[in-house]
């Protein structure tokens, strides 16, 4: 029998039968669980009671893929008392590896048994994490952590600007901003191509995201702190 450290959960995930898999597995009688689809309404549901459990997707078909990732990030320090499970079917290990250095969050691979998930929601705590084994078999080996500044950079990127135009939205030099993706590609092990794809990879999953404009010029001004 399993015991969980929060007794109410947020399930986010674009796919409907993952969502009715994990209400039968989790709380049958649906008394506590929340279906939501957007993240201001996790936001708010948080804001609420923090002391729950999101279970997510890190996709999803109606959110820009950098405000999942910027709201990933952000969990911990907004709200510490909260429990973070990310079940995904990602197995790119550049992308597992951007997760995996956030000590907040468990990582859960939908390929993995089902217990896998029950044991990543049991101990799923704000000081603790959990990687199924199909995950660790994925991070091969421990990344360096990416520092705030690096965060702000890559998620400038991830929103569609580049370089030149993210030293403009972080107000740092051109330079500046080249030692910062220099840094990136370093700590995650990758090579031009590489960095490319994981920007690729996030951009195009599930979203239509388009290089910057004026009308996004704001999200990326916020995407250049992922934790503001």
């Amino acid at each position: 029998m399993h015991t969980f450290y929060n007794d109410t959960y947020i399930l986010f995930d674009p796919h409907p039968l993952v969502n009715i898999g994990l209400q039968a597995l989790i709380d049958p009688n649906n008394n506590k669980i929340n279906h939501l689809s957007r993240l201001k309404n996790i936001v708010s549901s948080l804001n609420d009671n923090e002391q729950q459990t999101v279970i997510m997707e890190l996709y999803h078909h109606i959110e820009d893929i950098y405000q999942v990732v910027r709201f990933v990030l952000s969990v911990g320090q907004i709200w510490p008392k909260a429990s973070l499970v990310v079940f995904t079917d990602i197995v790119n290990p550049d992308i597992l590896s951007l997760l995996a250095a956030q000590k907040h969050l468990s990582l859960v691979a939908k390929r993995d048994n089902v217990d896998y998930l029950l044991a990543a929601i049991s101990t799923a705590h704000p000081t603790a994490s959990y990687r199924s084994p199909a995950m660790r078999q994925l991070l091969q080996q421990e990344q360096l952590p990416l520092s705030g500044c690096e965060w702000r950079v890559l998620g400038v990127m991830v929103a569609g600007a580049n370089a030149q135009h993210a030293a403009q939205v972080i107000g740092r030099s051109y330079k500046t901003i080249c030692t910062y993706k220099l840094n990136i590609m370093r700590k995650l092990g990758l090579n031009q191509v590489g960095f490319m794809q994981l920007l690729l990879a996030f951009r195009t999953r599930y979203s239509d995201s388009s290089l910057p404009t004026r009308r996004n010029e704001s999200r990326l001004q916020h995407a250049a702190d992922p934790l503001a």
